[in-house]
């Protein structure tokens, strides 16, 4: 017991002195202007035929996402038996279940503890817009190479190097590489590394990294464009007199790039669950809006609801409601007329931080909308959803995590939401 003690109190120690560090990098960082991500999630969906009523026996396919919803601050379209995106089903087979020690629990809230000082604090006191906090949100990310998933090149040096000297070098040939690729600086006087990218034009910097993500949605990476990258960093050492240090080989990144796209193969899968109307008449659009709002979800991307995350790890949705038809999505101006026999809620089980509890607060939701609307939950398949199979599930999201962690991704982290 006075181990756990000590190692508590090393926990919120942590948590201090990283959260004091993590105030100095916001003052740096604050001001700095949001980008886009490179990358797009996972095997997205093709967008739906239009379908005029939505009461039709057409299970949705995932909706149209408008360019500016891609990137991280977005969950995943809607499941769909048209799509070969894995949903967890209450049914499967869990085989025996991995023994832990007395300590397990205890250990884990203790790395629950340490990943919170990691975060970024918010000084915003939650008083901007919604797309504003998301900004901010997106802002505190990729600000350092991850040498878990991304082949780095570092250029070091005594400095200092000018933003627009480095960036314009890169900018000559990175757009040849298909994979997320980012140029990262470590502050001349700060001591910090930020993405150079949304950095201020008068940034100066001692070390400048390169970085290509070895996997996506799309697949590993190609030799072919470990090599071509591999040039433009020595043509950008050559522009800053710089040496250069590989973190792999080119065979240690493939191996690698594969390891990483199996990963992400067995942990990329949905939760979800549908809510069937009991009556012939289905739910109306009215009806739906007014409940939603009830229990929290607000209308947002992709024309659907989601439930909002207020912690800065994971996805800014914790999860989101769909309807179960054709074409998958709302629209305000059609909401008074609209009526469907069926919804969908689902969450993105890497993208989401603590998914346990994550696909609890979704299942609270999910009973407060049979109630309300008179509705009867059902799994992916159109069967009965039992308590027995939330717990089938609750056990997979269990594996999952407890899978990603011992791979050392945290889901929900930043490292998570690039991958997944």
């Amino acid at each position: 017991m006075d181990l756990q003690y000590a190692l508590l109190l090393i926990g919120v120690l942590v948590v201090g002195g990283v959260a004091l560090s993590a105030y100095d990098k916001l003052r740096f960082d604050w001001g700095r202007r949001s980008h886009s991500s490179a990358g797009r999630s996972r095997r997205r969906g093709q967008a739906a035929p239009d379908i005029p009523d939505a009461s039709q026996d057409v299970i949705a396919t995932p909706p149209r996402m408008s360019s500016g919803f891609e990137g991280l601050d977005i969950n995943p379209a809607p499941p769909s038996p048209d799509s070969d995106q894995k949903v967890l089903r209450p049914d499967a087979h869990l085989g025996p279940e991995t023994a832990r020690s007395s300590d397990y629990y205890f250990y884990q809230e203790l790395e629950s503890l340490q990943n919170v000082a990691h975060m970024p604090l918010n000084l915003t006191l939650g008083l901007e817009e919604p797309e504003v906090q998301a900004q901010a949100h997106q802002l505190t990310r990729r600000n350092m190479p991850d040498a878990r998933i991304d082949f780095v090149v570092t250029l070091p040096g005594k400095g200092p190097v000018s933003r627009n000297r480095a960036l314009g070098i890169y900018k000559q040939s990175e757009y040849l590489l298909e994979k997320p690729r980012y140029i990262y600086g470590l502050g001349y006087k700060t001591g910090l590394w930020s993405n150079l990218e949304t950095d201020p034009e008068y940034a100066r910097y001692s070390d400048i990294a390169v970085a290509l993500q070895m996997a996506d949605g799309h697949g590993p990476v190609s030799e072919s464009e470990l090599n071509t990258f591999v040039q433009l960093s020595l043509k950008l050492a050559d522009g800053l007199g710089r040496p250069t240090k590989l973190s792999l080989t080119i065979e240690e990144a493939l191996e690698r790039a594969r390891q990483l796209d199996a990963f992400c193969a067995a942990n990329d899968v949905l939760a979800s669950v549908n809510i069937v109307a009991h009556g012939a008449t289905g739910f109306t659009g009215r009806a739906i809006n007014q409940t939603a709002i009830k229990l929290g979800l607000l209308f947002g991307k992709m024309n659907i609801y989601h439930m909002k995350n207020d912690n800065q790890l994971g996805c800014p949705h914790l999860f989101s409601l769909a309807n179960l038809y054709a074409p998958g999505e709302f629209h305000p101006e059609t909401m008074n007329t609209l009526t469907t026999k069926g919804l969908t809620l689902f969450m993105s089980v890497p993208c989401a931080y603590q998914p346990v509890l994550v696909f609890e607060k979704m299942m609270v939701t999910a009973y407060g909308l049979c109630d309300m609307l008179d509705g009867k939950m059902q799994d992916h398949d159109k069967q009965p959803l039992t308590d027995k199979g939330l717990k089938v599930i609750r056990t997979q999201i269990e594996r999952i995590a407890a899978d990603m962690q011992s791979n050392g991704i945290i889901p929900g982290s930043e490292t998570a939401l690039r991958l997944f």
